[in-house]
């Protein structure tokens, strides 16, 4: 079993009512347990920070947005993501707070949890915005963020601390119980450190949109590392070489460290063209890509992005990697009963081979693979 950091001795594990009751040693008889083989594990689900959609859907640009939810959610649950945030990328303010009301907290029948929105954008810099429409990028404005707090909070808003208005719209967004992650950004590392110590709690796929890191100009990469943010990596296998994916596990330590997937509409589909908000991007079923080249997020879905984890850090202990993708996210969001493998805590199990390959998938104890 993996759980809490760690890899535990063969189990059997009991539910009820959605939680689980009872957890023993693999050797003795339970009624309604998940089992695994000696060569494989029991997991907490996954939980991934970062979805922008799945299955051909595209949570920004769909017009039947409940409809769209539920298909996302039941992609990710097939590939072991038990819970995860609705991502928006940079949109309308209309657009926002409607999704803000469309993607908030709630259980999907036959697919993962919604955790409530990751609203990434528009409050970003232009100059580092990545796929993201410039047109609607705009200012950070405490009137626009009442709106959003009005509808329904958001789990997670990605933001630029060094654009006008961003260390105010940090200290509101904090203030309400919102995570806020640093990202799309252009901030020397002056600006990152103010948007640290005025609450930031997570850096928003670290390197990707935002200057390198240089030993003179540490820039957000540096001040990040340096501080107790959480790091979140696509592990795609395009977005970050492998070597990055080691030093900032070794530098930052595997407990401030979530793998997210970034995964579009792309992801779970075949290749070819798929939608993020109003643009149209290509899909070559790995990586994704507008049409005049610029990366986009990911066609590879979380189950995956752990897997080349696995493989390129193979003495990487088991249990520090599961957590990387259950109990650190989990921790972020203050899911206390998520992440886990522990009486309690919701019944959100996976079961892996020993290849790490998603066998078995429960949400809150009902088999939905």
């Amino acid at each position: 079993m993996l759980t809490d950091g760690r890899e535990l001795p063969p189990a059997r594990v009991e539910v009820a009512g959605g939680r689980i009751v009872l957890i023993q040693p693999a050797e003795r008889p339970l009624s309604g347990d998940v089992v695994v083989g000696k060569d494989g594990w029991i997991a907490p689900g996954l939980i991934d920070l970062q979805v922008n959609g799945a299955g051909g859907v595209d949570l920004t640009s769909a017009t039947d947005r409940e409809a769209a939810l539920d298909q996302v959610a039941r992609t990710l649950a097939h590939h072991g993501v038990t819970a995860f945030c609705p991502t928006i990328v940079s949109a309308p303010v209309e657009v926002i707070v409607d999704r803000l009301a469309a993607y908030r907290p709630r259980a999907i029948t036959g697919g993962a949890e919604a955790l409530g929105a990751h609203v990434e954008g528009p409050f970003i810099d232009p100059g580092h915005r990545g796929v993201h429409d410039p047109s609607i990028l705009r200012e950070a404005s405490a009137a626009e963020i009442a709106r959003w707090l009005a509808i329904c909070k958001p789990s997670i808003v990605t933001l630029a601390p060094e654009r006008p208005g961003g260390i105010q719209a940090i200290r509101q967004l904090c203030n309400a119980g919102v995570v806020v992650s640093l990202g799309h950004s252009g901030a020397d590392a002056t600006h990152a450190q103010a948007g640290l110590n005025a609450g930031a709690q997570m850096a928003t796929h670290l390197f990707n949109a935002m200057p390198p890191l240089h030993h003179r100009q540490p820039g957000l990469v540096g001040a990040v590392l340096a501080s107790e943010a959480v790091v979140c990596l696509i592990t795609d296998g395009v977005h970050i070489d492998p070597l990055i994916v080691d030093l900032v596990i070794r530098c930052a330590g595997s407990q401030r460290v979530v793998l997210v997937s970034d995964a579009l509409a792309a992801a779970g589909a075949p290749a070819g063209p798929s939608l993020l908000g109003n643009q149209v991007l290509v899909s070559d079923g790995r990586q994704v890509r507008r049409t005049d080249g610029t990366l986009a997020g990911s066609a590879v879905l979380l189950d995956e992005c752990l897997k080349n984890v696995h493989g390129w850090l193979p003495k990487l202990p088991p249990g520090t990697l599961m957590d990387m993708v259950t109990g650190a996210p989990a921790r972020l969001l203050g899911q206390s009963r998520k992440g886990r493998v522990a009486v309690g805590c919701d019944a959100d199990l996976v079961t892996l081979d020993g290849d790490w390959n998603v066998t078995q998938v429960f949400v809150r104890g009902e088999a939905v693979r």
